[in-house]
């Protein structure tokens, strides 16, 4: 996932098996999930296998229902436009790329369930934007079976139960990454989920000399044109923040106010100006 991942609990004793289980599970799911590894499960279904694993097409249901609550603004098909803008590669390695429009496939169409097994009709698939949250969250599951107290953060999709020590057991506390030089534009005590998506950091220049980021808006195929360049969600589920976070992103002010009354608050960066925020109060 090419993210650093902070695993915190509190107990009397470090849970080893609970650390090594969790890093175990990230390896897991790399090998199920990551495009850059020929070996992978997704790569198997991108070059038109059949792909029964179970856990693989949990997550192929969840991102069809991801397109559907979003209406259409999460789309895990996007996979050929963001090769066409460059990222064909480890993002450390991202260089060039030649941004265009082009048509993304409705995965509801292209997303093709039969006897607990999923297929392509075509067009190719990026879960990115999904398991990172999905893997926080069975994470949390596994690190709470050894104590109640946990937090666990992967890239900016974070979720914790319990309580941290000085926190008189309201919960953890947290802060949304600020602008450099600025104060936080949020920070609070919390439980449950939160996720944050930017486009600060995975940016690139092109073959021709423009900025390209990783958020495709399917709509175009091109890089999103948004009004924010950060966008935080809170939900009791972290893929679900994840996806709404990167919904926000590309579908802008529409895409906010459908994730306020899906009851998702959220908090939204432009790139100067004040923080706009939707829906229920953020925690404090």
């Amino acid at each position: 996932m090419n993210t650093g991942v902070d695993v915190i609990v509190e107990a009397a004793a470090r849970p080893m098996p609970a650390f090594l289980g969790v890093r175990l599970l990230f390896e897991q799911q790399e090998e199920r999930f990551s495009r850059f590894r020929p070996s992978s499960l997704l790569s198997a279904l991108n070059r038109g296998d059949v792909v029964r694993e179970p856990f693989f097409v949990q997550a192929c249901h969840m991102a069809v229902e991801a397109h559907a609550f979003t209406g259409g603004i999460f789309n895990p098909m996007v996979l050929p436009a963001l090769i066409q803008a460059g990222y064909s590669v480890s993002f450390d390695e991202v260089s060039g790329g030649a941004p265009a429009p082009m048509a993304v496939p409705d995965p509801r169409a292209a997303l093709v369930f039969e006897d607990g097994a999923v297929r392509l009709s075509g067009g190719q698939v990026d879960l990115g934007g999904i398991i990172k949250g999905w893997t926080v969250d069975l994470g949390v599951g596994l690190l709470t079976r050894y104590c109640p107290d946990v937090f666990l953060n992967a890239g900016g999709d974070l979720c914790c139960t319990g309580s941290e020590a000085d926190a008189e057991g309201r919960g953890w506390r947290v802060a949304v990454a600020a602008r450099a030089g600025e104060l936080p534009p949020w920070e609070g005590i919390m439980t449950g989920a939160i996720a944050t998506s930017t486009t600060r950091k995975r940016r690139w220049t092109t073959a021709s000399g423009g900025l390209a980021h990783h958020l495709i808006d399917p709509r175009t195929g091109m890089p999103a044109e948004s009004p924010f360049d950060q966008v935080s969600c809170w939900a009791a589920e972290t893929w679900r923040a994840e996806v709404w976070a990167k919904a926000v992103l590309i579908g802008g002010e529409a895409a906010a106010e459908r994730a306020a009354g899906a009851g998702v608050p959220v908090l939204a960066i432009p790139p100067v100006g004040d923080p706009q925020r939707w829906g229920a109060p953020l925690p404090e």
